[in-house]
């Protein structure tokens, strides 16, 4: 764990190079902060081995909310890539795709008590070791008309595959990965099976099934492969969606279904078909649920000559069984805007706004119990839970095409849902290394 000191240097030195950096220095091209590993990246790439290797880190502190003032840092080292099997041994159409990863550091929602919703600093999570997150095979035919996936993989990225550029969690990456229980998101993996037509004019259906298996989560198996075999049931996801192919006006749309067999714990009903709030026992085990998202990406305007300048608006949904997820919705609007300054061609602003909302048949139950439970008992009001509404602001500096800098602020209204509580504001530093 970091000290207090090496975090608040951490800061001061990311913001120091905000002031001195020149405009992105224009003549370093390199998209590797190692180059091209004198010359072995490009070797092994021509005989079909495509390396990465990135190193994210985020600082966070809240300047209001929470029951007390902090400063935290998570990071996470990141090695994969794919090998060709078309050009490492003439198999066409044939890829093996590989990742691992590494965490550390600490979750400021929880140091702080900031009682949000989702997490302010979206790096942190799934445990702070080393594991695997990608391990499958990919066969493409047909002219790349279809395409096969199997093996270990992540939840998160083939199915509603949203950027992580943001540091609060509700604006980044596949959202019903963070709110719905048995989908396990990056860095977590487990054995799935996708498949996906591409049909002329940009038109796409994919379907995928994965194993609903907690085991994967723990420590001691986040290697494996011949066990833990078996886990408790699959998801099954749905999409289909249009990509624009004008290269001057980008856009995706999609819209998304899941369906898992095995379900989870009722949020207002215990066994006997009770509320939990009045009778209490066991909450009552649903034996499935489901959902579906929409995500609709558009640029809207292209300027500049040597450099492309872009602003793109963005939109998701996502709704949830309101029986089992606490967070049985989030809906967020936002844009994202390359070269702002036109002196700063590669520096990126990002902006967006969203309600996390809670079920109602949580807060069915709080209320339940503070109208019925509470007087009687003579025990205090359990907070009613409705709505949270997350914002965040980013201004993205590329230092160097390998390294950003990401100053960031984040206003979290009414956290946890709650309306009396106090507004969470967060200060944090995003930096992103591609080596």
């Amino acid at each position: 764990m970091k000290s207090t000191f090496a975090i608040t240097a951490s800061v001061f030195t990311g913001f120091l190079c905000l002031t001195i950096c020149d405009s992105a220095r224009a003549d370093e091209t390199a998209t590797h902060l190692l180059g091209d590993w004198g010359g072995i990246h490009s070797l092994l790439e021509e005989r079909g081995l495509n390396l990465q290797a990135n190193y994210v880190n985020e600082v966070s502190s809240n300047i209001a909310g929470g029951v007390e003032r902090d400063t935290v840092y998570a990071d996470q080292f990141f090695f994969g890539g794919s090998l060709d099997f078309e050009r490492a041994i003439g198999l066409p159409g044939t890829k093996w795709v590989f990742s691992l990863s590494n965490r550390n550091g600490d979750n400021l929602a929880q140091k702080a008590d900031l009682q949000t919703l989702l997490l302010v600093d979206e790096v942190w999570g799934q445990g702070s070791y080393t594991r695997l997150n990608q391990f499958y095979l990919e066969q493409t035919l047909f002219n790349s008309a279809i395409d096969l996936k199997f093996g270990r993989m992540t939840g998160s990225g083939d199915f509603m595959p949203f950027t992580c550029a943001f540091q609060n969690q509700t604006f980044c990456g596949t959202l019903p990965a963070y709110v719905v229980p048995n989908w396990v998101p990056f860095p977590g993996s487990t054995w799935a099976g996708i498949l996906r037509v591409n049909f002329n004019g940009g038109f796409y259906a994919q379907a995928g099934a994965y194993e609903v298996n907690p085991a994967f989560a723990r420590h001691q198996y986040t290697f494996a492969f011949g066990k833990p075999f078996g886990g408790q049931g699959e998801r099954y996801v749905l999409e289909g969606g249009w990509i624009s192919q004008n290269s001057e006006a980008p856009g995706a749309y999609r819209l998304g279904t899941w369906y898992d067999n095995v379900g989870g714990a009722d949020l207002f009903l215990n066994e006997m078909g009770r509320p939990l709030a009045l009778d209490g026992g066991s909450a009552l085990q649903r034996s499935h649920q489901g959902g579906f998202y929409a995500m609709a990406q558009q640029r809207l305007w292209t300027g500049g000559t040597a450099t492309v300048r872009t602003f793109d608006l963005f939109a998701n949904l996502v709704q949830a069984d309101s029986h089992v997820s606490l967070k049985d919705q989030i809906v967020e609007i936002g844009f994202f805007m390359k070269g702002a300054l036109s002196w700063r061609p590669q520096d990126q602003v990002g902006f967006a706004v969203g309600r996390v909302h809670v079920s109602d048949q949580a807060s069915a139950g709080q209320q339940l119990f503070n109208y019925e439970v509470a007087p009687i008992l003579g025990l205090p009001e359990q907070a009613v839970q409705h709505a949270e509404y997350p914002a965040e602001l980013f201004y993205s500096v590329a230092v160097t095409p390998a390294v950003s800098i990401q100053p960031n602020v984040q206003l979290i209204r009414a956290p946890g849902g709650v309306s009396g509580r106090s507004d969470v504001v967060i200060l944090g530093l995003k930096s992103v290394v591609s080596f």
